[in-house]
């Protein structure tokens, strides 16, 4: 069984072409990410029985990094929060090839610029329905690197 590390995550946007498709654009310098699942709970209480019962579940996800002066995926991150819409956003094993992928909110979208340090961005999204699993061909292009 291998331990998975951060660096094996990586995070991506579907953006949709004119043509009716999708391109799938890495975030770059991605530096963190996470995925938060809970539920609420509801009392329940009847003449049977009295406890606690599963409400409704809320998934989210965050990722920040380092900005590049020409990240697409960034600007299409943006670009949703902008327009109200819901991207599809991949969590990416680069391992495995499998991806969790969903429609989300996006909730946050925050940008650091620190003196003379990089500027960084961070986003907070929110699952609107539920994920699916892919396996991919390929990861992405995007930098490893910092």
């Amino acid at each position: 069984m291998t331990i998975l590390k951060g660096k094996d995550i990586v995070y991506a946007v579907r953006v949709p072409d004119e043509g009716g498709t999708a391109t799938t654009l890495r975030v770059l310098y991605q530096t963190s990410g996470s995925r938060s699942k809970e539920r609420d709970e509801v009392d329940v209480s009847t003449k049977d029985i009295s406890g606690s019962a599963y409400g409704l579940k809320t998934e989210t996800i965050s990722f920040e990094g380092l900005m590049s002066a020409d990240d697409p995926a960034l600007q299409a991150l943006e670009d949703a929060i902008d327009n109200a819409e819901y991207p599809e956003i991949l969590e990416i094993n680069v391992n495995t090839l499998e991806a969790k992928v969903g429609k989300y909110m996006i909730s946050s979208f925050e940008v650091e610029y620190p003196g003379d340090d990089n500027a960084t961005y961070s986003f907070e999204a929110s699952l609107v329905g539920e994920t699916t699993k892919e396996t991919l061909t390929t990861v992405p292009a995007g930098a490893d690197e910092i």
